[in-house]
Parts: structure tokens; sequence; C-alpha cells
């Protein structure tokens, strides 16, 4: 297995974008803000890539319907609860 190493980086932010990260890390849900940001940056670069997915699908097969979205949607609620609660740092 390969290390990565993290990059320390420096950024200003408006106080009221980090309200969420800081509440995961009061709640327990991230061991600190770094981790909790780290988290979230993740996640956006996921929901991208699914867009960009759901995008080419569509060009090449059609829209899709409501009824799919809609169960799609549901599917990944519940994988993201169920790997989120099952893999926090602490």
């Amino acid at each position: 297995m390969m290390l990565r190493m993290k990059e320390r980086v420096t950024i200003s932010v408006e106080p009221e974008a980090l309200d969420v990260a800081r509440a995961e890390v009061e709640a327990g849900q991230a061991p600190n803000l770094s981790a909790a940001v780290e988290r979230s940056l993740t996640a956006a670069k996921r929901r991208r890539a699914m867009r960009e997915y759901v995008e080419m699908w569509e060009e090449e097969f059609g829209p899709i319907g409501e009824e799919a979205r809609e169960w799609a949607r549901k599917e990944l609620l519940r994988a993201w609860s169920e790997t989120s609660s099952s893999t926090q740092e602490r």
C-alpha cells in the first residue's frame, strides 16, 4: 500500500462556511477541523463525478426517469449513512 502525504495549506473562508465542519467535530463525527473539511471536499468531488457520469449516461442512452432517480437518491443516502457511521475517525 502506498502512503500518501497530506498537503498543508492555508485558506481563508467565511466563518459560516465552517459551521458544519465545526459541528461535526463538536459532535465527535470528525477528530478535527481538517478531517471534517477534507471529508466535505471529498464528498463534493464524488458528487461532481456522479453528475458527470449521469450526463454521459444520458447522452448515450437518453434521460433517466424520475422513478429511477428517486430510487438512486434513496440508495445513495442509505449507503452514505451506513459508510459515514462506520468509518468515523476517532
